[in-house]
């Protein structure tokens, strides 16, 4: 586990010294500069990079261990997945193995958890004993599979993935957009925005993003797909004159 944790920590070097995701405020700020911008299809073609972020609260680069859970924790714990031992664990506040209580199925924060599936190799990356098999729901819908990421993209919302807290995810900080966006247009080839932008277009992009926020992480009343649309009718200028650009904003 230790060589895991030091690769992530060098891997985040970078990253550390830059504004990401952590401190980003949807009143104040605007996209972390290394955000993403994919559609589903080129999502789902990224491979998993075995980080192991996901499968554990420990795992990730929270410092509350709260901050990320595998969601309620059921009193059977997935043991018909682990050989009839309990597969998800919950956590103390300190990182430690307990008993599971029934407050851990119905508590409004979920507890913090690992995974009996999870090992760690010594590249610093990881192994889940279940990969090839049969895993809970929330393994295999995150962060690119839940079912109902289709039908909203088609409808025209935007959507961040929730990968705030797995700084070393294929996926951290994917806005992924619907396929006819107009701020596909407007990436560079590593899919992140092109430095000088109009001012307009970067309103408009940091505008998407801080709802699409809110939208994950149920800041205020999430957006119905019917203001999705009416948000993105701001995109039928650049359509109509994808050349015009006016004023860059640095």
């Amino acid at each position: 586990m230790q060589l895991n944790r030091t690769l992530r920590k060098l891997r985040n070097a970078h990253d550390r010294e830059t504004p990401e995701m952590f401190e980003y405020d949807p009143k104040t700020s605007g996209p972390p500069e290394n955000v993403r911008y994919m559609t589903l299809t080129e999502a789902k073609s990224l491979e998993c990079n075995l980080c192991g972020g996901c499968c554990g609260s420990a795992e990730t680069d929270a410092d509350d261990l709260r901050a990320y859970t595998f969601g309620p924790i059921g009193k059977r714990q997935w043991a018909h997945l682990n050989g009839g031992e309990p597969l998800i664990i919950p956590l103390t506040p300190s990182g430690k193995p307990r008993a599971w209580q029934s407050r851990d199925a119905e508590a409004k924060t979920p507890p913090p958890f690992q995974c009996a599936a999870l090992s760690h190799a010594g590249d610093g990356t990881t192994r889940c004993a279940l990969w090839q098999s049969r895993r809970p729901p929330q393994c295999d819908e995150f962060p690119i599979n839940a079912s109902h990421y289709p039908a909203e993209l088609q409808a025209g919302a935007y959507l961040l993935l929730n990968t705030k807290y797995q700084r070393v995810c294929t996926w951290v900080d994917v806005l992924v957009c619907p396929d006819d966006s107009v701020v596909l247009g407007w990436r560079k080839a590593d899919g992140t925005l092109r430095r000088r932008l109009s001012d307009d277009r970067w309103e408009y992009v940091s505008y998407v993003f801080s709802e699409a926020y809110c939208d994950l992480f149920e800041i205020g009343e999430v957006h119905t797909l019917r203001e999705w649309r009416a948000i993105r009718q701001a995109e039928a200028q650049w359509r109509l004159t994808p050349s015009a650009s006016t004023g860059a904003r640095r």
